[in-house]
């Protein structure tokens, strides 16, 4: 299916905000690079996305401590999904910055590092799901159902700034740049209620994780989900081992003013305007 999408005018980005996304993400040559998928449904739907648009698969498998890699063999370039990584190429939702000058990693397709999101603007982020970004990015059609476009808006709980009276102006903001004005109606026909019972109903907000034999497993209801999706929302059956192991950590912003301050700097997000999560190498 790569470059389907190309010329697409049912949805799209604002132009002046997706010439702002890194070159690589116009790039549709088919299988060029790998996923890492991390432990949630919106990295899932979004490599989905990647797979299904650019035949990108996952080889390997994040979850903040560890990373684990299906083929060892396997040389091509990583496109991490839903992950802030400080190198390397990567889909992401995050806000990546402590001050308006900290370093960004110039190769992540991320709304908050592209508008300059920091600790002193942070209630002016981008606060929904990477899956959106990518979905608009790749001009893909909406789900056909009702429902479908709210399980869209309830991965990462892409509703919840609509509900907000503080924030609900800055969320329709950045539905009305990725061309989703549609999604803006049906957000105001509908209550926060309703998507978290989607959340419930389809264990959206469930975890991704290894078992003991290598294999992905998860309560969320993909089968159940699959009918609302054009393309396939599935783990894959590949085994992983072991890649390396990473250190975790939390911090705050009156003790850290700036990424520089980190040595060995695998991934890095704000959380609130004080506070950051972020992993080194060990």
């Amino acid at each position: 299916m790569a470059g389907v999408f190309l010329f697409s005018s049912l949805y799209y980005m604002k132009k002046k905000l997706k010439e702002k996304f890194p070159k690589w993400c116009s790039d549709y040559t088919p299988k060029q690079n790998t996923l890492i998928l991390t432990d949630d449904l919106d990295s899932l739907v979004g490599c989905a996305i990647e797979k299904y648009v650019k035949e990108n698969e996952i080889n390997y498998f994040y979850d903040f401590n560890k990373i684990f890699v299906a083929d060892k063999e396997d040389k091509r370039k990583a496109v991490a999904i839903d992950l802030a990584l400080h190198k390397g190429k990567s889909w992401c939702n995050h806000v990546v910055r402590i001050n308006e000058n900290d370093y960004v990693n110039p190769l992540t397709a991320n709304i908050n590092a592209l508008l300059k999101i920091h600790a002193g603007n942070y209630t002016k982020k981008y606060a929904m799901s990477t899956t959106l970004i990518m979905w608009s990015f790749y001009n893909l059609p909406l789900p056909k159902s009702k429902e479908g476009k709210m399980i869209l808006l309830a991965i990462d709980s892409s509703f919840l700034g609509h509900y907000s009276d503080a924030f609900r102006k800055v969320h329709n903001t950045y539905l009305y740049l990725l061309g989703f004005e549609e999604l803006i109606d049906l957000l105001n026909e509908t209550t926060k209620a309703d998507y978290l019972h989607l959340q419930q109903k389809y264990n959206l907000k469930s975890k991704i994780k290894l078992n003991k034999e290598g294999y992905l497993e998860t309560d969320i209801a993909l089968a159940e989900l699959q009918r609302f999706f054009d393309f396939p929302i599935e783990l894959p059956s590949k085994q992983f081992t072991l890649l390396a192991q990473f250190k975790t950590q939390d911090d705050y912003t009156y003790r850290i003013q700036s990424k520089d301050q980190i040595s060995n700097l695998i991934s890095f997000a704000l959380t609130n305007t004080r506070k950051m999560k972020y992993t080194t190498l060990c």
